[in-house]
């Protein structure tokens, strides 16, 4: 499983509604939970993210994914919105019945955990969609973890803090429910 750290340290992504983190900085602190956890499940899992193929674009988040050999590549991030909303949403490609079917038991392993509005799953399919490159170019399965708008809505960003070790756990037992089912 390649588990990407959404952005990278020269640009950081969105910053938490409490300015304590970035999403690179977050996800950086906090991925080793994930990995941790599938890795006692009894997977291979890497840590990757696009600054280390020398680039900052979703393209290089894909090229990072793909050289790990994965069978599934998850990138992780935080959200924001200028309108106030909150909540959890999940992001695939339209047409992957694979990322499909892993989007939907992680998004629901996200709301179990974090209690936040079920925004439900996103479909990437048009140029102008966000990540649009990363998933185009990905030789496997991917998605986009967005637990909650933490850069904007203070109830989001202090639930995703206070449940990061219940959160992680339960994405890596979604992951392992994808593959044995």
């Amino acid at each position: 499983v390649a588990l990407s750290i959404g952005h990278s340290p020269q640009d950081g992504g969105s910053v938490s509604a409490d300015r304590k983190w970035s999403e690179f900085s977050f996800w950086k602190a906090n991925i080793g939970r994930v990995k941790d956890e599938l890795e006692r499940l009894g997977y291979k899992a890497v840590v990757c993210n696009r600054s280390e193929v020398g680039g900052i674009t979703p393209t290089y988040a894909a090229r990072a994914c793909n050289a790990t050999g994965a069978d599934l590549a998850v990138e992780f991030h935080f959200n924001e919105a200028d309108t106030g909303i909150g909540g959890t949403e999940t992001w695939c490609w339209y047409n992957s019945e694979g990322g499909k079917r892993a989007a939907k038991l992680i998004q629901a392993a996200m709301c179990d955990v974090l209690k936040l509005p079920d925004r439900g799953l996103k479909f990437v399919r048009y140029k102008t969609d966000k990540a649009y490159m990363y998933f185009k170019k990905t030789n496997m399965p991917a998605l986009l973890l967005e637990p909650s708008f933490a850069s904007s809505h203070v109830t989001d960003c202090d639930r995703l803090e206070e449940r990061i070790e219940p959160l992680c756990v339960a994405i890596a037992r979604a992951i392992d429910e994808f593959f044995k089912g």
